[in-house]
């Protein structure tokens, strides 16, 4: 097959203060299709189950009345009908003929989009809609917040990418953070950075590497995006996410499962496909995915592993098991920790092993998988479920509808009694013809309390304008 021979060139736009990295090529490149393309305007929703219901709530916007009937054929028993009634009635005040005008996050039985009201106020919302998978696929969980156009506060409007670079290290004890383009060899290339080799807790971002085992399973014809796979009893994870609504025996597609684990970080969804692939098929994706040693992340541990390890095992054990060889942990692993099943006690707080004995890598690490899920074939089944479970979910607004290609995984460890020890996220951002960014923000303490004092929404609030900056061409 001919290769296409790239020529990679760095623009710099004199007097603009900002650059753009372009990729020229001598024949033409598959364009980057939108995951959810638009229609005269409006977005096209998978039929999915969320999105289903989510297309009934936003179409009451545009109906003089919402009827009890009406409610109770698309609410689960636990509302009240009457309540929600009176909560349409009010929405299409505030929100009157509204439509969605940007897809924060889409998956089979979670969706959160910006609602905008056609009126001359032209209010913002924020609403999560979430749904049963099977069944009537009713609607579980109904929220709506008003939005107003950024999640910025006013004190970061302004900042510098290096100055929004040296507050976001000031916002935990221990930090790694990346932005970085990936260039013509498939090699992420740092523009700003901040400890980007140095290892971190990755948090639920590991389920990265979890996808790249799947997407070789498919491409080597082992499992299909569509294949039917049963949810075990025994893969329940206490507080696992919304796949817990379903009963064990429930049958979902691998794909739905992918873009669970991804788009709403679902750890009951990570465990059935942890099993489903295998540790064997994971580990041999880690290494070569191009982590500088893969060694720190094999062998990869299903969600109840970790778990056990933070709640289950005495901390001395559990820090010889993080110390010893490789072979000797598979082999504690098989007798030790899968024996347990579920985590359903809590007799030990280990709490420390969240960053130092949990799932890690450093931001590097992470852009270079990033940048390898890309490298799948076009057009086939293996980068098709990429795209659709690395593009289920960008976190906050104002980024899908700005880059051709959004992807994203975040996740986070919490202590019952010291909060976020973890809190972490990671974008690839990419324009046709452009190479792509990413951007990594890994957030470790310790002492935990990176949710103090409104943490989380400072953090998110930096990243928004580093964000920002990224797209306007850093």
């Amino acid at each position: 097959m001919m290769k296409l021979v790239k020529i990679f060139l760095l623009l710099i736009v004199s007097g603009q203060g900002w650059s753009q990295i372009i990729f020229y090529n001598d024949f033409e490149v598959p364009a980057i299709q939108p995951l959810f393309p638009r229609v005269a305007g409006e977005f096209v929703l998978p039929n999915e189950p969320a999105a289903n219901q989510l297309e009934w709530v936003v179409q009451q916007l545009s109906e003089t009345s919402t009827s009890i009937a009406d409610i109770n054929a698309h609410f689960s028993s636990g509302f009240d009908a009457n309540t929600l009634q009176n909560f349409f009635n009010t929405l299409r005040t505030d929100y009157p003929n509204g439509k969605i005008t940007d897809i924060v996050g889409m998956t089979p039985m979670s969706t959160s989009v910006v609602v905008q009201g056609q009126d001359s106020q032209a209010k913002m919302g924020f609403f999560v809609v979430e749904s049963r998978y099977t069944g009537s696929q009713k609607i579980t969980y109904f929220y709506v917040s008003p939005y107003y156009g950024s999640v910025q506060y006013p004190i970061d409007q302004n900042l510098t990418m290096q100055q929004a670079v040296n507050k976001f290290n000031t916002l935990a004890a221990d930090v790694g953070l990346l932005v970085a383009y990936v260039d013509h060899n498939n090699q992420c290339q740092p523009i700003y950075q901040s400890n980007s080799g140095t290892l971190k807790a990755t948090g639920s971002i590991f389920k990265t590497w979890v996808l790249g085992g799947l997407a070789d399973a498919v491409e080597n014809n082992v499992i299909t995006p569509y294949q039917n796979v049963t949810y075990d009893a025994g893969q329940w994870v206490n507080g696992g996410g919304v796949v817990n609504n379903e009963p064990a025996g429930t049958v979902f597609t691998a794909q739905d499962l992918a873009v669970l684990m991804l788009g709403v970080s679902d750890n009951t969804a990570t465990e059935i496909l942890h099993d489903v692939v295998g540790r064997s098929v994971i580990d041999a994706y880690i290494d070569s995915s191009g982590v500088m040693d893969a060694t720190v992340l094999k062998p990869i541990l299903s969600i109840n592993e970790q778990f056990h390890l933070f709640f289950s095992i005495d901390p001395t054990t559990a820090t010889n098991f993080i110390n010893d060889t490789e072979s000797n942990q598979l082999n504690f692993i098989n007798t030790q920790l899968e024996p347990l099943g579920a985590v359903t006690s809590y007799p030990y707080q280990n709490d420390f092993l969240m960053t130092s004995g949990s799932w890690r890598a450093s931001p590097m690490d992470v852009c270079q998988n990033f940048a390898h899920l890309r490298t799948y074939p076009q057009g086939s089944d293996a980068l098709a479920l990429i795209e659709r479970a690395m593009g289920a979910q960008t976190a906050q607004p104002e980024i899908r509808n700005n880059w051709d290609r959004s992807w994203y995984k975040g996740g986070s460890l919490v202590s019952g009694v010291n909060g976020y020890h973890v809190l972490t996220h990671a974008w690839l951002l990419e324009d046709n013809g452009h190479a792509p960014y990413v951007v990594v923000a890994m957030a470790n303490d310790d002492n935990g309390g990176i949710d103090n004092n409104n943490g989380i929404y400072k953090i998110q609030s930096v990243l928004a304008r580093i964000l920002e900056l990224t797209r306007e061409g850093l």
